[in-house]
């Protein structure tokens, strides 16, 4: 996953960079305004309490909110826009900053810088074989359920997911994790969100040995043909989020 700035220069947050960031927030005094702030950005409703986030909760947060709001610019009018949307918006106005203090150098050095994520764009040929190897070993409906655990923070249902092929969230997966390391870190999380069973543990597993493999092949290579030309992916997952799990308005 690399960050460029508007002056070109590749900026490259690694995994503590951000995992640094959600510890910061995890570990800050106004810990509870500053989860009420980043739930509000990530599903577009206030909380009627803090959510009970763990340090790679929030990093999972931070990855899909710094995606879909791809500027500091735009991170900064969406908070602020929330704040003077409260009833309390004096009280968030220090969380809110404090918040942009943390989240803009996630972005780049520069203060216009723009955000990109470089992760390869598979071809379809390569996704059908990826789809084919995961589920060597379990059936496709387990890898449906870890990989939409990896997409989202909600709870995930078989049902829900009926209208997704393998081949669609495997597609969005690897839009969404360019970096490898971020998605072991983030591994953990999901598979203790779905039913103990050792079928989801060993495809996780094998899943991250493909797409290392396949990372490497691509780094190394340009892009197939199929996929010159092609306009960029949408690095946001909130369309599948939005489909998969409804937005719940909490009293």
């Amino acid at each position: 996953m690399q960050y460029r700035g508007t002056f070109g220069q590749p900026v490259t947050p690694t995994t503590s960079t951000i995992a640094t960031a959600a510890q910061q927030i995890a570990q800050h005094p106004q810990q509870s305004r500053l989860f009420k702030l980043l739930y509000a950005l990530q599903q577009h409703q206030w909380p009627t309490q803090a959510p009970p986030w763990t340090v790679s909760d929030v990093q999972q947060v931070l990855i899909e909110i710094l995606e879909r709001l791809k500027t500091p610019t735009l991170l900064g009018q969406h908070l602020t826009a929330l704040v003077n949307s409260l009833n309390k918006a004096q009280a968030y106005q220090v969380p809110s900053a404090v918040l942009l203090q943390i989240l803009v150098p996630l972005y780049s050095q520069a203060a216009t810088a723009t955000l990109t994520i470089e992760a390869p764009t598979l071809s379809t040929a390569d996704l059908y074989d990826l789809r084919l190897e995961v589920t060597r070993y379990c059936t496709p409906l387990h890898m449906k359920l870890l990989v939409a655990a990896l997409l989202t923070t909600k709870p995930v249902h078989a049902q829900a997911l009926e209208r997704f092929t393998l081949i669609d969230l495997l597609q969005r997966l690897t839009r969404r994790y360019g970096d490898l390391e971020i998605l072991q870190t983030q591994m953990a999380t999901a598979l203790a969100r779905l039913p103990q069973d050792p079928l989801y543990a060993s495809g996780g597993d094998r899943l991250i040995k493909l797409l290392s493999t396949l990372y490497q092949r691509y780094q190394h290579t340009q892009a197939p043909e199929a996929t010159r030309g092609s306009p960029p992916p949408d690095s946001s997952d909130e369309e599948l989020t939005c489909q998969l799990f409804p937005t719940v308005n909490e009293g």
